[in-house]
Parts: C-alpha cells; sequence; structure tokens
C-alpha cells in the first residue's frame, strides 16, 4: 500500500489490516498533509514497517538506504484527538523525501492566487493571520491553493507552488468581523470552522502546472489592530527568515510525541535548499514584504500591490 504526500511516495508494510494507511486521509491529517492521495504505484521513496501498538514510537531509522528512508514504528492508527503523532512523523518524512528531489516543504504557509494569475505566498508563526488571509482570498472569489503547508520548487529562476495542504480550519469570527460568508463543511470540538477544498478542480488543475509566487509576505497581522503598515525584507533577512519556514518540518520543529527525530542533512538536500534560498534571495528581495496590522487592511494592500 502506497499514498502519495505533496508528491512523495510513501509505502507501507507490516501490520495493515486494521485501515492504518487509511487514518492519513482524513480531515484532521490532510490539515498538515499536502495533496494526500492514495493507490500508488511504483517504487516508494520512503518505506515504513508498522507494528501495532498503543503508544507511538519510531525504533529503526535508515536514510538514503538504496535511494530512500525506511523506518520501522510502533503505532495505534492515526485520529485526531487520540493518536496524532503519525501525522506529524509522517510529514516529517515525507518534508525530507522531498527536499531530496527538491519539492521544499515550507511550514506555516498559505498560498493565494492573484488577480494576474501568479501567488501570494503568506507565511507566519501560528496565529498571525493565515486562515483568516485564506478566508478573505475565498470570499474574494481568488483560488487557495495551500491552508498551512506548502509544497514548492525552484524553475526557472522563480519560485512555483506545486502543492499544499486542502484543508482549511479558521476561525467563525472572522465572518462577523469582515462581513464575509464562506460555505463550511465540519465544526473542530472548539467551534472551529473547516472547509474542504479538495473538490475546487480549479485549485487542482492550477497545482498541475504550478503557480509562480510573485510575493511573499511574512504576516502579523490580528483582528483588534486598525491599519497595515509594510516593511520590505532584501538580502540576507530573506534567506534567514525563509531558512526556518523551509526547514522546520524535516528538523522536527513541529512537536509530536513522544519526541520527534533528529533527521540528517544530506548533501542533496543542503544543495536544494541552497538553491532556494539563494533563489528567494536573488529573486524575491524586492517583492518579499513584513506586514503589520488589520487583516483586511493587510489583504487590501497585499493585492494592490500584485505585479501587472
Amino acid at each position: 500500500m502506497s499514498i502519495g504526500i505533496g508528491g512523495v511516495n510513501v509505502g507501507f508494510t507490516g501490520e495493515l489490516d486494521d485501515g492504518f494507511e487509511k487514518g492519513f486521509g482524513s480531515l484532521f491529517a490532510r490539515r498538515y498533509l499536502p495533496d494526500v492521495s492514495t493507490g500508488l504505484r511504483g517504487r516508494s521513496d520512503v518505506l515504513i514497517e508498522r507494528f501495532r501498538g498503543e503508544t507511538f514510537r519510531v525504533f529503526s531509522a535508515v536514510y538514503d538506504h538504496l535511494g530512500r528512508d525506511e523506518y520501522k514504528i510502533e503505532s495505534a492508527v492515526p485520529s485526531a484527538y487520540g493518536n496524532e503523532a503519525p501525522v506529524f512523523f509522517i510529514l516529517q518524512a515525507a518534508a525530507r523525501a522531498g527536499a531530496k528531489v527538491g519539492r521544499i516543504f515550507v511550514t506555516d504557509s498559505v498560498g493565494v492566487v492573484a488577480r494576474n494569475g501568479k501567488a501570494v505566498l503568506f507565511v507566519g508563526y501560528p496565529h498571525t493571520g493565515k486562515s483568516t488571509m485564506s478566508v478573505l482570498a475565498l470570499a474574494s472569489g481568488m483560488p487557495v491553493l495551500s491552508t498551512e503547508n506548502t509544497v514548492v520548487e525552484v524553475r526557472d529562476g522563480g519560485l512555483y507552488i506545486v502543492g499544499g495542504t486542502d484543508v482549511l480550519v479558521y476561525d467563525p469570527r472572522v465572518e462577523g468581523i469582515y462581513e464575509v460568508e464562506v460555505p463550511y463543511d465540519e465544526q473542530t470540538r472548539s467551534g472551529y470552522r473547516i472547509k474542504d477544498l479538495r473538490g475546487d478542480d480549479r485549485r487542482r488543475r492550477l497545482l498541475e502546472g504550478g503557480v509562480e509566487i510573485d510575493m511573499i509576505v511574512l504576516l502579523h497581522a490580528a483582528f483588534n489592530c486598525m491599519e497595515a503598515s509594510f516593511s520590505r525584507i532584501t538580502g540576507r533577512k530573506v534567506r534567514k527568515t525563509l531558512w526556518y519556514f523551509s526547514t522546520a518540518l524535516m528538523k522536527g520543529l513541529d512537536y509530536y510525541e513522544p519526541m520527534p527525530l533528529h533527521v540528517p542533512m544530506s548533501e542533496g538536500i543542503s544543495k536544494n535548499l541552497r538553491l532556494f534560498l539563494e533563489t528567494a534571495s536573488e529573486n524575491y528581495s524586492g517583492r518579499m514584504f513584513e506586514a503589520f496590522g488589520n487583516h483586511r487592511a493587510v489583504f487590501e494592500r497585499v493585492f494592490e500591490m500584485e505585479s501587472p
């Protein structure tokens, strides 16, 4: 059995008769795992042997063995609120495998397609406004390419979004505060709304070809702010800022129990990360901004600055 995660083929062996691998296609898992697909064939980039157990642990990890990473794990079936660790482990494993072939998993990020057909990549630490930007975009008829983790490739001297998560979880207050309405599919236990974008054919078609990033915005937005202000990010600060967002997933900075793996950086990974950061620094120094203020004011200002 194999599943695709952000263009990475993850194969499973071992004790699978309880539907273990199906847990990675749930709404909860797809909130974090980019572009989950099932029924894949061919050689796996990551091979996981699973043993049934009540707790989660990785008790064997072999990297770059015959071109792939191999793990042995003990775990129950992945589930929201119950056994979430396997989801974040799989995300870490896929991020490392993706980086080996130049598919960089950018954490804490949202991709939106502007009117010029190019993408704005919003990055930001938790609770800085990324989901609200997605809601405002959907309410404005703009395609949302990724909702939490974005897959980016370097092409022809630019950065292209080629994948991303397709489940949006957002605070319902955004609708009342900004007077917008977005149909939603479910709610979390805490009342946050869930919008499933998997059935969006326009989004799927855009990702098939990849969408060039026109601008990168580091968000610091909040409901109780008034206006918006911007600060241009250039040179080394572009690389320094994106280093965190492009390496956090594979380095295990997205915590899971009992402790994320410490994975090695291969020569191929280092080369692809360096290319990603150098491309960002050279081509986006004039198109990367730090944004502060009210969500709507930031949103409107950003899409006024898009290239023709």
